[in-house]
């Protein structure tokens, strides 16, 4: 008999997701260490609002969620789903979506989200299935820049989030609460605000056809010597590719369900 229960335990949901993404499409390497800083921590998944199915005792999937204020509508994001081998096909993964759409409901979220690897069409075909469609793409991309120029110019965290406010890209993984998180640096560059932190450009406010300018201007003008920056904008990958940004293979479709 499976059951759901809802805020496990670190120990719990990391053994679950470990054994889970044990055969996952890309080696996650799943330490306890990389569950809590990363998956937990960075990733703002909350496990109060969570959910393990358990076959007896033995927990068997999780359904990882965080919860956040996005322009303001209350957001809940699926950070990770994970069956274990040997209870796929079972309909486990509904019962988990369906116990957390009612939790959902119950703190009247407006809107489900998730992100998921193109190519994982057993996961994008479950997603739809329960009500999910495309929203956007995200890509990653990869900047050498082993000099610096002249230094960046700081600004006030305060005067920067009060544009970001305004900016129309979004991005879970890097919004304002993982910048504050990071101990972000803000900077001006001919206009454009720009957060960053060990080596990641969180976000680039300017108008779209300057954020790969500006973008190549400011790993030429910070300490850092191989800078990352994820986008959902495909112009913006276009320029980033032309400006000698590197595209990782890893692309993501972002996902949503309004409730």
């Amino acid at each position: 008999m499976i059951h759901i229960k809802r805020a496990p335990d670190t120990e719990t949901a990391y053994l679950v997701m470990k054994e889970g993404f044990s055969d996952y499409i890309i080696p996650l390497g799943l330490s306890r260490e990389v569950f809590e800083e990363r998956i937990l921590k960075r990733d703002w998944n909350q496990l109060e609002h969570s959910f393990i199915a358990y076959h007896g005792e033995r927990p068997v999937a999780i359904w990882l969620n965080g919860l956040k204020n996005i322009k303001k509508q209350s957001v809940m994001r699926c950070g990770g789903l994970a069956v274990d081998p040997q209870y796929r096909r079972l309909g486990i993964a509904k019962a988990l979506y369906e116990a957390q759409l009612s939790y959902a409901k119950s703190l009247n979220v407006d809107c489900l989200m998730l992100e998921v690897i193109q190519g994982n069409e057993p996961a994008i075909a479950l997603y739809k299935s329960f009500g999910y469609h495309t929203v956007s793409e995200l890509g990653y991309f990869l900047k050498e820049e082993p000099g610096q120029d002249e230094p960046l110019v700081e600004i006030d965290q305060v005067a920067f989030e009060r544009r970001y406010i305004q900016q129309g890209e979004y991005i879970w993984q890097q919004d304002h609460t993982v910048m504050k998180q990071k101990e972000a640096h803000y900077y001006e560059l001919d206009g454009a605000f720009i957060a960053t932190a060990n080596e990641s450009i969180f976000a680039i406010l300017t108008d779209e056809e300057e954020v790969a300018r500006v973008a190549t201007e400011a790993t030429r003008r910070l300490a850092g010597k191989h800078y990352q920056l994820q986008s959902t904008n495909q112009q913006v990958w276009e320029d980033l590719r032309q400006a000698g940004w590197k595209q990782r293979e890893l692309k993501q479709f972002v996902m949503s369900q309004a409730i």
